[in-house]
């Protein structure tokens, strides 16, 4: 059973590396929002899937919800150009059963005002405000599975739906996340492997593409017709990593992690992240983000991919355990992104 698991990851990540040749593929998937992370693993540089023991493993690692209590975990980040990210993740342990886990992910921008085309040929501007708008959001719902398959692995997977709106228009497409955790026994190592967002392609119909023809004017009415796009896929993607407790003596514990990952439609990335912890309430976080293109890192600039992070947890008497962290995260070219995150065990 463990071999045929880790053969279905292999597969993956041959299929994630299928067509990854010369030429970029930058730009060719869609729905990319699901690459948006979540949770205090944004401020260890994203490397978290051999960590996965709180509720955001369900987008990191679904096999990871094994060793996950009762929580709710919901996040919220100012994104790139006035976007606003959501993530929320249920994680529900059922006994003799596995642990199921729901989770919900948004992108949102708000009402954007709808403007004509300026004519080049005339002085007047015609790109100006009509006071009409239109909406756009991204979301995505998913439920997941996890199980302990022997005392030291365990298997998880996520199944989701996908759905992208602009205007009037939408697509809509299924995907599929899998994922493995292993503790390996070895001190603290630990050890796990995902396959993301394999799924259909999404494929945008809605009234923005019809259009009515008339090629002979003598016809009381046009013919109709819509235009057809071409799908694109999910952003498919594999992830292997280790973790390892540098330190874990009295009441300081400080978690290294690395991650190796390859999209379907970009250059592969070094994920590198650390967790110090002081009496399992206080943490600082850091961590990096290095491209395998040297070129390209260059080129966003060496600093983008820098992250950093903070949090604190406490468990009243009086109620359930809770956890607050940020989550920091630099662009060069762009304003930074900040996160907040609250985790509530019960």
């Amino acid at each position: 059973m463990t071999r045929k698991l880790a053969l279905v990851l292999i597969a993956g990540f041959l299929v994630v590396s299928t067509g990854m040749g010369k030429f970029s593929k930058v730009g060719t998937t869609g729905a990319n929002f699901l690459k948006i992370s979540c949770g205090r693993a944004v401020g260890m540089g994203d490397a978290f899937v051999a960590i996965a023991d709180d509720a955001s493993a369900a987008y990191f690692n679904p096999a990871g919800l094994s060793n996950v209590g009762r929580s709710i975990h919901v996040n919220h980040a100012d994104w790139l150009a006035d976007l606003s990210h959501e993530y929320l993740s249920v994680a529900l342990p059922v006994t003799n059963f596995g642990t199921v886990a729901f989770s919900v992910t948004a992108l949102t921008m708000g009402r954007i005002e709808i403007t004509e085309i300026d004519d080049p040929l005339t002085r007047t501007r015609e790109d100006e405000g009509t006071d009409l708008y239109f909406n756009a959001s991204d979301l995505a719902f998913g439920v997941s599975y996890a199980r302990m398959i022997t005392d030291k692995l365990s298997f998880g997977l996520t199944a989701k739906g996908v759905n992208q709106s602009v205007w009037d228009m939408s697509a809509s497409a299924i995907g599929m996340d899998v994922g493995l955790y292993y503790n390996t026994g070895f001190r603290s190592l630990r050890i796990g492997a995902t396959v993301t967002n394999f799924g259909t392609a999404l494929a945008f119909t809605g009234r923005q593409l019809d259009y009515s023809l008339n090629p002979l004017e003598s016809l009381p009415s046009g013919l109709m017709g819509s235009h057809k796009t071409v799908g694109a896929p999910l952003p498919t993607s594999f992830r292997f990593g280790v973790a390892y407790d540098i330190v874990s003596g009295g009441s300081s514990r400080l978690t290294a992690a690395v991650d190796v990952t390859h999209p379907s439609d970009i250059n592969e990335t070094v994920n590198i992240g650390l967790e110090y912890g002081l009496s399992d309430a206080f943490f600082l976080r850091a961590g990096y983000i290095l491209n395998s293109d040297g070129e390209y890192q260059q080129a966003i600039g060496e600093l983008t991919g820098l992250s950093a992070g903070l949090g604190v947890k406490a468990k009243p008497s009086w109620g359930p355990q809770i956890g607050l962290d940020y989550g920091f995260r630099y662009y060069t070219y762009v304003k930074p992104a900040h996160r907040i995150m609250l985790t509530v065990g019960f």
